[in-house]
């Protein structure tokens, strides 16, 4: 402990802060405190300053170093008395050398705060949260996080974070802050801890969302306003095609209203596709099913259109949900449409202790560059290369979702198509009652 008076020197000092600075009590008395830190001494100078404008028994903390060896950072807690300035460092409250570096150099906005009366009291910021919300350390160590950042209407909100906090619970939220760039989304998480001596800490940080959710909003509106009209102005080509079709007599005049029926059922197809694919991918779900079970139903429904076989066993619990039923629809809806009738389609499934694999596989001629390379390459799209369905991309974005992939190979005239997803314990719900095919069935 030490104390400053009004123009910043030291008044007296403890023995144990004279051997943390490897010098006597006597050679300090009267030294001015910023000649004292290692490095930049503008953040003492403010929060001195704060301090001594403040009515006694204000408190303020920065971060500073006093070793000229290896400048480690301590954290310092400046208390207003009738008198001058009290300073104390604080004994477990700063950061491992280790996380000072993750601290320090992180592109997320992050704030070290103490919960004090259930308000977060900034301790700490690193560069990233200065560079977004535009407030140097000095000036907001020692504040209420929120009088700085919580835009107006959403104090309650943060207010319900608080109390959370103040219960040692973890937030976890998307929500608005004020920064130099006006009002901008942030992925925060708010990750309390407890001290030694019950004081309770925490940390908040802060991913700025905002671009990608601003897209998103942006593709649902287009998809949504696209789909209408798009339904709409089908339901007109339609109408007129089938008009043609039946009132025409020139030969070439019929075959062109068949060709503009084909290509609207085409494109109603995609519609249709893109509606389930939304609605789907809409039901965010982490529970488990059994890939085995599923395999069998699947070959089920499809064994009147072709020899299908399948080698799955007893039971393989995978992650992923009920969406995995459509992809594999989808995966063996594209083999038995793209092979010739009567060949045979494979279906299995390899349980690990961390993976499961289950494959469609068949002689057909593979699936075309077009729609390949986007999908298991990660080609870009462009106007002249890409597929017409969505199939595979549903399959795949339902393997991603569970942790999982989607993977493509050609061997020996073979096509393979594998999704690869996080085994399970157990499952949370059956398939179907369908009882398990043997091996090679």
């Amino acid at each position: 402990m030490f104390g400053v008076d009004e123009s910043g020197r030291v008044t007296f000092v403890t023995e144990a802060f004279a051997s943390r600075l490897g010098t006597t009590r006597e050679a300090l008395a009267g030294r001015s405190l910023t000649d004292l830190v290692v490095g930049d001494g503008e953040a003492v100078q403010a929060t001195l300053a704060a301090v001594a404008d403040a009515d006694a028994g204000a408190t303020r903390r920065c971060r500073v170093s006093f070793d000229p060896e290896t400048a480690a950072p301590a954290t310092v807690e400046f208390t207003a008395t009738d008198g001058g300035v009290v300073g104390t460092l604080c004994q477990r409250t700063a950061p491992t050398d280790e996380f000072h570096h993750l601290f320090a150099q992180s592109h997320d906005a992050i704030v070290a705060f103490e919960m004090v009366n259930k308000v977060p009291v900034v301790r700490r910021v690193n560069d990233a949260f200065v560079e977004t919300f535009g407030y140097a350390e000095g000036e907001i160590v020692g504040e209420s996080l929120n009088d700085y950042i919580v835009p107006d209407g959403r104090v309650s909100e943060a207010t319900d974070y608080d109390q959370r906090t103040a219960a040692g619970k973890v937030n976890h939220a998307i929500v608005a802050r004020k920064t130099v760039d006006g009002r901008r989304e942030f992925l925060y998480r708010g990750l309390p801890y407890e001290t030694d001596a019950g004081r309770r800490y925490g940390f908040a940080i802060y991913t700025d969302v905002t671009d990608d959710r601003r897209r998103q909003r942006r593709l649902r509106v287009l998809h949504r306003v696209l789909r209408h009209n798009l339904g709409n102005d089908l339901s007109v080509v339609f109408g007129m095609a089938e008009y043609l079709q039946q009132n025409v007599t020139r030969p070439e005049l019929q075959t062109a209203a068949v060709r503009i029926l084909d290509a609207a059922e085409r494109l109603d197809d995609v519609s249709e596709q893109a509606r389930e694919v939304e609605a789907a991918l809409d039901t965010v779900t982490e529970r488990s099913v059994d890939a085995a079970a599923l395999a069998c139903s699947v070959a089920d429904d499809y064994r009147h259109r072709t020899p299908l076989q399948t080698m799955v066993p007893e039971t393989a619990p995978v992650s992923g949900g009920f969406n995995l039923v459509g992809a594999l629809e989808n995966l063996v809806e594209n083999a038995v449409e793209h092979t010739p009738d009567g060949t045979p389609v494979r279906l299995t499934v390899d349980a690990g202790e961390e993976d499961t694999l289950i494959r469609v596989a068949d002689d057909g001629d593979g699936i075309p560059a077009i729609e390949r390379a986007p999908i298991f390459e990660d080609a870009d799209i462009t106007t002249l290369q890409h597929g017409t369905g969505l199939g595979l991309w549903f399959a795949r974005w339902v393997a991603e979702a569970a942790g999982g992939d989607l993977r493509y190979d050609r061997t020996d005239g073979w096509t393979v198509v594998t999704l690869r997803l996080p085994s399970a314990e157990t499952c949370d719900f059956n398939v179907s009652d369908r009882c398990h095919s043997p091996p090679g069935r």
